[in-house]
């Protein structure tokens, strides 16, 4: 069985999505979080100078999005053969560029440009691209196919961030966001996983 270290700073952050994979896989991983101080001394290491990043059996795998592609598809919570992992990396791609806008407004400092951009997030991006999600959910409940997979996992832990007013009138991706929370092991993660700052 394969021996997996994920390191990133002490916060959900980019390496929570990852975190929720592993979880519901039921992996056993070190869950390695480091402290800003010791970022200096680790950057050079890593394949991009970024974190986080995924040591497995000896090798390093480094980037958000590849790394939990790659753990999901170790674990069952992708697509069954090439076409259809193409099709959930299209959904994925999707709430990327959503959460860009979400991202753009977060980290904008001035405070005028701001609150521009977080009402064109809340009032027009996320109705819109929320609504063209909303069609994609399966009559299983999911929003690919007939169970489980990451994209679920990554808008349960995206959703957090998207107006509730706007979920509210959205009831197939309100019961995804619900049923990700009911599944017994993301359950318990949630419960359990430290209390960090972002």
């Amino acid at each position: 069985m394969s021996q997996y270290k994920l390191t990133y700073f002490n916060g959900r952050g980019r390496a929570e999505l990852i975190r929720l994979i592993l979880a519901q896989a039921g992996v056993q991983y070190e869950d390695h979080r480091i402290a800003g101080e010791e970022w200096p001394e680790l950057k050079p290491t890593t394949p991009f100078g970024c974190l986080p990043i995924l040591e497995v059996d000896g090798k390093t795998l480094g980037g958000s999005a590849p790394i939990a592609v790659f753990v999901a598809q170790r674990h069952g919570l992708a697509g069954a053969n090439d076409f259809e992992n193409a099709e959930i990396g299209g959904i994925m791609d999707y709430m990327f560029d959503l959460m860009l806008g979400f991202m753009t407004m977060h980290f904008e400092k001035d405070e005028t440009r701001k609150a521009a951009l977080k009402k064109k997030f809340e009032e027009e991006d996320c109705p819109k691209k929320l609504a063209v999600l909303e069609k994609k959910v399966t009559n299983d409940g999911w929003l690919y196919g007939s169970k489980v997979t990451y994209v679920d996992l990554a808008f349960f832990n995206f959703s957090e961030r998207f107006p509730s007013e706007v979920l509210a009138k959205l009831p197939g991706l309100k019961g995804v966001i619900d049923k990700v929370g009911a599944l017994p092991n993301i359950a318990k993660w949630v419960k359990d996983r430290p209390e960090t700052k972002f």
